[in-house]
């Protein structure tokens, strides 16, 4: 659940209320976009689709009633899970998609312009965990140090299958080869109440597949990459 924060302040608010009601807090920063600062509440471990609607119903109101402002809902599960759709999810309406997660480790100098050009066509773009800091004493972001960092590569598959955005995924992690992969994570988004709040960032043009289909990537060249 995605919350509007307009200041620090706002935002260690929301700290303290995720941390009092026990929910995780994650503060996503998108490499470009609309809303580049992303605050999110995450709930987990609600057994069906439609518990997970209810609770998140339930953690929307009481966001409201202390004053915060969600603004997006994303209800997320595995690709193979019983709510997946066997056939391809198609365009023109349908909300659903999946939603591939890849997390890279990168040095210092990475030129990460260059690392975007890359995912571009993919149908990806970078985002980072503004909060998190590795145990090693690396954070997301490069702290000056010279110290490594990591970045997300987020990869978004319409019309396609498990099979097939499993098939779009390996196209993007031949791409990052010679990067180092610290983890993938692979998701069917059964909904999402406003992807507008990700206007900007990823654009859903590059690569496709059909169903029981070669896939077929649009040339690069054809692509082109925002700064």
């Amino acid at each position: 659940m995605t919350v509007r924060c307009d200041s620090a302040a706002e935002s260690e608010r929301l700290r303290c209320w995720a941390a009092g009601s026990g929910l995780k807090l994650t503060h996503i920063v998108l490499a470009r976009g609309r809303m580049p600062s992303q605050p999110m509440v995450t709930l987990a471990g609600s057994p069906s689709y439609a518990a997970e609607s209810a609770r998140a119903r339930e953690v929307a109101a009481r966001l409201r009633a202390d004053g915060f402002v969600p603004v997006r809902v994303k209800i997320e599960s595995s690709p193979w899970a019983p709510e997946v759709p066997r056939e391809p999810c198609r365009t023109g309406g349908d909300e659903r998609y999946f939603e591939h997660h890849v997390k890279l480790l990168l040095d210092a100098d990475t030129d990460l312009d260059a690392l975007a050009a890359r995912v571009v066509p993919h149908g990806a773009h970078l985002s980072w965990n503004a909060r998190r800091v590795r145990g090693d004493g690396h954070g997301s972001e490069i702290d000056g140090t010279g110290g490594r960092h990591e970045r997300f590569v987020t990869q978004r598959c319409r019309g396609v299958d498990a099979e097939g955005a499993g098939r779009l995924l390996e196209l993007l992690l031949a791409e990052l080869y010679g990067f180092e992969v610290a983890d993938v994570e692979r998701e069917f988004v059964l909904h999402d109440s406003d992807l507008s709040v990700d206007d900007g960032w990823i654009e859903e043009t590059g690569a496709r597949v059909s169903h029981g289909a070669r896939v077929e990537q649009m040339p690069r060249a054809a692509e082109e990459v925002l700064g």
